[in-house]
């Protein structure tokens, strides 16, 4: 039973997936606006990140680094968490899962606080970070 518990998550990335694809983060009002943008003006690390997976699904994939930077990274991490998995079992590999080593938690913290401070500097290099 404990081997089948992320297959319910199939349907559910699957649905969010078509919803991504078919409406527009921009002009749809399903989506709802970042909060701490509203609140405070400041993009927040995840800013940009709807627009840019509705870019990604259609191939834009210059889009979605001017979106939200941090979603390729992000999103090769997901796929390698998952991908590793079936490579070790089915080839016989021994890749880690880098997500459960001892430095990830921090490593991931510090590039993503590093990221939000440098995507609020109004000099730039550092506009480009901003959706």
């Amino acid at each position: 039973m404990l081997k089948y518990r992320n297959w319910f998550l199939v349907p559910l990335v699957l649905v969010a997936a078509a919803v991504f694809f078919v409406l527009d983060p921009e002009k749809s009002p399903l989506f709802p606006k970042c909060p701490f943008y509203i609140l405070t003006g400041w993009y927040c690390p995840g800013c940009g990140s709807q627009r840019a997976v509705h870019s990604f699904l259609h191939g834009r994939f210059d889009d979605v680094i001017a979106y939200n930077f941090l979603v390729f990274p992000a999103a090769l991490l997901i796929l390698y968490h998952y991908a590793h998995r079936w490579l070790n079992r089915f080839l016989g590999w021994k890749l880690p899962d880098i997500l459960y080593l001892r430095n990830t938690p921090s490593v991931i913290l510090a590039v993503v606080l590093i990221f939000w401070i440098a995507r609020n500097i109004p000099v730039t290099p550092f506009t480009w970070l901003s959706p």
